[in-house]
């Protein structure tokens, strides 16, 4: 729900979808881990486990 960032080697920026930038180190989703884990589904895979806001990115696809 919240805006997606860009983490940076100094800290995350907000993202711009309109600007033509190379690809972040890694993405900030806030709220994504605390929204993912209330899945039923989820926790009933992962009881004791969690989901976390932020991503790194190792590679693109062509696809």
């Amino acid at each position: 729900m919240g805006q997606v960032h860009a983490l940076t080697g100094g800290g995350a920026e907000q993202l711009n979808s309109r600007e033509a930038t190379a690809a972040p180190k890694g993405l900030l989703l806030p709220d994504f881990g605390a929204a993912f884990t209330e899945f039923a589904d989820f926790a009933n895979a992962n009881p004791d486990g969690s989901a976390w806001d932020a991503f790194t990115l190792t590679g693109c696809s062509d696809e």
